[in-house]
């Protein structure tokens, strides 16, 4: 097993000392003789004029295409005017929903521990959020949010109450 690998270290060194030397050089009065030829001021190549085409890119009416379309969209709206309009959503639980002749009551929490009641009409949300609907085990908000493209889109959440699990 040591031979063969030291034969084989030999026959690549052999190998690379004789591709590394230089090559003798080909006899000069043959193609040197062609190749030479003297071009006088007088004289002109004569043949087709190549014009150089000049490319300017207009960008009007197109996005930055070095701008990422994914960091536009992760900006933070600011926060809002209310407590319910400061915080996401999907972040609010409901802890319960009543209802009267005046219509349907929801009790929420939100992330800072604080409850409120809300009604059908409120603003709610970082994305001013209306609330559509209250049902007897569900919220329907209806938001408009803009996407990765920046359109503006409206998009429909339903936060459910939580039922507990009968054993």
């Amino acid at each position: 097993m040591n031979r063969a690998i030291l034969l084989f270290f030999i026959f690549a060194t052999l190998i690379f000392l004789v591709a590394c030397q230089e090559k003798a050089s080909v006899s000069k009065s043959g193609p040197a003789k062609a190749a030479q030829k003297v071009v006088s001021q007088g004289d002109e190549v004569k043949g087709p004029k190549i014009e150089e085409e000049v490319f300017l890119y207009d960008k009007t009416g197109k996005r930055d295409p070095f701008v990422s379309l994914l960091i536009a969209a992760q900006q933070e709206p600011s926060k809002g005017e209310t407590p319910l309009e400061s915080y996401d959503v999907n972040s609010i639980k409901i802890l319960g929903i009543v209802w009267d002749e005046k219509g349907h009551y929801a009790a929420v929490i939100l992330p800072d521990g604080k409850a409120y009641t809300l009604r059908e009409g409120m603003t709610i949300g970082l994305h001013k959020g209306k609330i559509q609907r209250i049902s007897k085990n569900s919220i329907v908000i209806k938001e408009r949010v803009k996407d990765y493209t920046g359109e503006i889109k409206s998009k429909e959440t339903i936060l459910k109450l939580r039922e507990e699990e009968e054993e």
